[in-house]
This record gives C-alpha cells, sequence and structure tokens, in this order.
C-alpha cells in the first residue's frame, strides 16, 4: 500500500464495512488522543487518523478514494489537484464537522465538571509483630484539608458562590482547533474557576476562596489482629476535604511489621528456637516457653530429637480470620564449650560405649574427639 494510506492507517481492508472502520477509529482516537498519550509524533498520529476517518466513513468520499488513489485523492483536497474543479466541479470539502467533537465518541472527557472530591492520603506506620499478631489501637496525627470553619467550606464570606461567568458553570471550556480537515474540539477545565463551576461571591480572608484549611488532626486507628507487611487500612472520609461541600478523600495507612528478637512470622505461622544439651537431646525434656502473647506454654522435647528439628505448638500462631495459626519451635542442640572433669569422664565412658558397638562411633565419641582413653 502507499505510505499514508488511509485503510493502513486504520488497520482496516479494503473491503471493510461502516462498522469496522468506525471500530478501528474509535480504538485509535482513544490510543492516540493528546490528552492521553504522550508519546512523540502522537498528535500528528491523531491527526492522520481522523483524517483516514472522515474519508472512509463517508460513502461517498470513500468511493472518489478508491477510485482515485491516495495521491491523487490527497492532492485534490488540497487544491492541487490540475483537473479544474476538483470533485463534482465544485470543490473538495473538509468539512468533517460530523465527527469534529472526538469527545462525543468518549462519552465526555477530561476533567469531570463541578466540586471535585479530596484527594486520598497515604500514610506509612510502624508497628511490633506481637501487635500485628495481637491487633492494637493506635493514636497517629494527620495534617490534611478541612472545611474552612470561617465559611463553612464554601469559601465565600458569605458563603454563596455564584455561577462562572467564563463557563456558564458547567466548569469546562470548548477549546475549537481549525485544520484542512475541519474544525476540531476538545473539552478543558475552565481557567478561572478551575472546572468546579461555582467561583465565591465574595473570597473569604480565611482560607482566599479555597475553602479549606490545612490542620494537624488526631486520628485514633484500630489494627486488626493479624495484619502483615504492605497491608494498607482505610479511613473512610479521613483524606482531603473536597471542594466547596464535596466529599473527603480517603486515608489509607500502610503497615510495616519492625523484626522481632525471638520469633519470625511466616503467613499465619511463627517461628521461634530453643537451645538444648547434647543430654537434653538424647534423653528429651520439657522445657517452658512463651509465647508471643506472654502465655507459659510446656513444650515436650521427645528424646533422640535431632538437630533443626521443627515442633508445633497447635494455635499459637497468627489469628487471622478465626483460624490461628501454629508455632514452630526449631530445636538446636549446643556443645557446651566448657566442662568439668566429672562431665568430661561421663562422656568419656558414653564415648567408649558407643565405639564398641559401632566402628565409625557415634554421638558422644564425636563429642570427645573419636579418641579413646584407657584407665591409668
Amino acid at each position: 500500500m502507499v505510505a499514508g494510506d488511509y485503510y493502513e492507517i486504520l488497520g482496516v481492508p479494503r473491503n471493510a464495512d461502516e462498522k469496522e472502520v468506525v471500530k478501528a477509529y474509535r480504538n485509535l482516537a482513544r490510543k492516540y488522543h493528546p490528552d492521553v498519550c504522550k508519546e512523540t509524533g502522537a498528535e500528528e498520529k491523531f491527526k492522520q487518523i481522523n483524517e483516514a476517518y472522515g474519508v472512509l466513513s463517508d460513502a461517498q468520499k470513500k468511493a472518489q478514494y478508491d477510485n482515485m488513489g491516495h495521491e491523487t485523492f490527497t492532492n485534490a483536497s488540497k487544491g492541487n489537484y490540475t483537473g479544474g474543479g476538483g470533485f463534482g466541479g465544485g470543490g473538495f470539502s473538509s468539512d468533517f464537522s460530523g465527527f469534529g467533537d472526538i469527545f462525543d465518541f468518549f462519552g465526555g472527557g477530561g476533567r469531570r465538571s463541578g466540586p471535585q472530591p479530596g484527594a486520598d492520603l497515604l500514610m506509612r506506620i510502624q508497628i511490633r509483630l506481637e501487635d500485628a499478631v495481637l491487633g492494637t489501637d493506635r493514636e497517629i496525627e494527620v495534617m490534611h484539608n478541612e472545611p474552612c470553619t470561617a465559611c463553612a467550606g464554601s469559601g465565600s464570606e458569605t458563603k454563596r458562590q455564584n455561577s462562572c461567568t467564563r463557563c456558564g458553570g458547567t466548569g469546562q471550556m470548548r477549546q475549537a482547533t481549525n485544520s484542512p480537515l475541519g474544525q476540531f474540539v476538545r473539552m478543558t477545565a475552565c481557567t478561572m474557576c478551575g472546572g468546579k463551576g461555582k467561583i465565591p461571591e465574595k473570597v473569604c480572608k480565611e482560607c482566599r476562596g479555597t475553602g479549606h484549611t490545612r490542620v494537624k488532626r488526631k486520628v485514633s486507628i484500630h489494627i486488626p489482629a493479624g495484619v502483615d507487611n504492605g497491608m494498607r487500612l482505610r479511613m473512610e472520609g479521613y483524606g482531603e476535604a473536597g471542594d466547596y461541600g464535596a466529599s473527603n478523600g480517603d486515608l489509607f495507612i500502610e503497615i510495616y511489621v519492625l523484626p522481632h528478637d525471638r520469633f519470625v512470622r511466616a503467613g499465619d505461622n511463627l517461628e521461634t528456637f530453643i537451645e538444648i544439651s547434647p543430654v537434653m537431646a538424647v534423653l528429651g525434656t520439657s522445657i517452658e516457653i512463651e509465647s508471643i502473647d506472654k502465655r507459659k506454654i510446656e513444650l515436650k522435647v521427645p528424646a533422640g530429637v535431632q538437630p533443626d528439628t521443627a515442633l508445633k505448638i497447635a494455635g499459637a500462631g497468627v489469628k487471622r480470620r478465626g483460624h490461628p495459626g501454629d508455632l514452630h519451635v526449631r530445636v538446636k542442640v549446643v556443645t557446651p564449650r566448657s566442662i568439668s572433669a566429672e562431665e568430661r569422664d561421663l562422656y568419656q565412658k558414653l564415648a567408649e560405649i558407643e565405639s564398641k558397638g559401632s566402628n565409625t562411633g557415634g554421638f558422644f565419641s564425636g563429642f570427645m574427639g573419636g579418641k579413646k582413653r584407657g584407665k591409668k
């Protein structure tokens, strides 16, 4: 196809019907509209799309385009056609006013008119692991906009507002651009009222007509049990104040859980560890441990437990949505760095007993360095 061919621009076949042309145009116009696409060349691409649509959507112009070809047709449309008066003896009309306002296709566009709702706020707070597991209450300070008390949020000393004289109260302005293809219209927020459609009758001195003032507010929040890193809590209506009585935004609180010195979270489970001696590992024992909620729990360590074994305490983990997780206690067998002479003799005897039944030795023979010591 010839470069710039209208069918190529819209990406439709030459036998495309009206529905296919309209569908392709809408998709491309949405993609390359200057208010949406900030890529280099997007505006020029958008013009080409509109030019192609203006011809292919009109049955008469489409027939002329198909008969004459792209180059001849476009030359004629620019007045460069040497055959006299051009199309039908009356010249080419580039009046595409039927689709000039792209926002008619999109059901409106640009900023919404009228008073704008307040913006949302985001705060990040740090909490302890035990607070994340058990839940807690906190009081935080929030700096945000609130409705001005002097003018009741109206922005006017008289508490009255008038319709904007520039936009007629719509909050929007039509910006027309003329081109060889016709007039293109786009909607923009009114520069006088900022898109609100109203202006204060007499500007409030306290808030300078904005309708809100900057204040610091203490907010009590409840952090539910089971929250985790990165989770956000929503406080409806605690964000920025809306314009002239419009609804407030929301406050989002993002949770960061600080590391704990004894417990590590793994989903809804908790992990911790205990240290036991080799004797405890061989014979078994009972150890009292403290859970994250300060409960005293007796943990039975079975005889012959292996290093790094995880012992489970059911229901002692993170309680979330009524389903508590578990606490996994990992066993660390700690070899003593120094022992008494009596202990050494006992370990030596155990090592000798082990070595009689094994060519490779056992735990205690390894503990004693694999050496046998006879009686002197």
